[in-house]
Order: structure tokens, then C-alpha cells, then sequence
């Protein structure tokens, strides 16, 4: 099992060590492991968070997004000439 630090953690969440801090404290995040007054994170316990809170677009996102890509106004917007 390999431990992570918390500077580990939140670099690769993209959050600040401050945010991790914060989610220990109300039990939301990844699961975390206090060695000696160290905390630590197991890296197997980082990935499962992660895969945990993967969300795939909606079918009309993705076709709002396809049809921008091809030059069109997104829907609801009014465009004028």
C-alpha cells in the first residue's frame, strides 16, 4: 500500500491542503489514516474517491457542445445579422 501526503493529495485533486483539512473534519473526501499524528491517504483509497465522483455529460450536453463546435448558435441564444 502506498501512503500519500496530503500535499500529495490535494496536488493531484487540484484542491488546497486546506480543502482536504476541511473534508476530514466533516467526513467528506477520501478516506485518510492517521500515523504518529501524520496524516496520510492510501493511493488505491485517492483513486477510488476519484472514480466515486466521475460524472458523465448528459446527452444534451454533449449535443449542445457538438453543434457549437460546428459553427451553430447554442440553443436559446439569439443571434443577429
Amino acid at each position: 500500500m502506498k501512503l500519500l501526503t496530503t500535499n500529495a493529495v490535494a496536488d493531484m485533486l487540484s484542491v488546497p491542503e486546506g480543502t482536504l483539512r476541511y473534508w476530514r473534519k466533516v467526513g467528506l473526501g477520501p478516506s485518510w489514516i492517521k500515523l504518529e499524528g501524520s496524516i496520510r491517504y492510501a493511493a488505491e483509497d485517492v483513486l477510488r474517491y476519484i472514480e466515486r465522483n466521475r460524472r458523465t455529460p448528459s446527452v444534451r450536453a454533449y449535443m449542445e457542445e457538438k453543434t457549437c463546435s460546428i459553427g451553430e448558435a447554442k440553443p436559446g441564444t439569439m443571434t443577429s445579422r
